[in-house]
């Protein structure tokens, strides 16, 4: 099982190369609505940007989520049962959260997995959330993202760092796995 705080759900994604400058822009939104909507006290925000999902999706792609069960299966174990809830201890059945019990979700825990989000038998997203500064846990992050982008080229949007780049490019690959395990997490 993996459990999550609902905060979290979606702030680390994948997208199609091709949808590059959309989400360029919209993540430099997001990073101006972050500072413009920071309360007064410094503790908070006072309005929340919504992220926008770009026209040129995995679906729109063509990938099938039968396609990305297999390529992310042969680096991370499908881990079935997800839950994204508000509840701050996790105890008890939360009537606002998201649960799962036949998730495509691939990983080891909480602390580092990929989440594949279908649309019908397509894909329709993909996110992954990474809170370890393992080296052997980020490898695997590398392998689950370069598998994702060998059957779609594609591009990393991280909302929590303000950072996007193509997962192509191994030198920007290099950089954001470097700068994720030097982040207090």
């Amino acid at each position: 099982m993996i459990h999550i705080h609902e905060d979290d759900v979606g702030m680390r994604r994948l997208y199609p190369l091709a949808a590059g400058a959309e989400v360029a822009r919209d993540l430099d939104e997001a990073a101006g609505a972050g500072a413009a909507d920071q309360a007064p006290d410094g503790v908070g925000w006072t309005g929340v940007h919504v992220i926008r999902a770009p026209r040129d999706d995995y679906a729109a792609a063509g990938l099938t989520v039968h396609d990305a069960d297999v390529a992310l299966a042969a680096v991370l174990p499908r881990v079935r049962d997800f839950a994204a809830t508000a509840s701050g201890g996790f105890e008890g059945h939360d009537p606002y959260g998201s649960y799962e019990d036949d998730a495509y979700c691939y990983g080891g825990g909480a602390d580092l997995f990929v989440k594949v989000e279908a649309d019908g038998a397509k894909v329709g997203s993909i996110w992954f959330q990474v809170e370890t500064q393992d080296p052997d846990r980020l490898a695997k992050l590398r392998a689950a993202l370069v598998a994702v982008d060998r059957l779609v080229p594609s591009i990393v949007a991280d909302y929590w760092l303000d950072r996007t780049g193509p997962v192509g490019d191994s030198a920007f690959l290099d950089d954001y796995l470097h700068e994720l395990a030097i982040v207090d997490t």
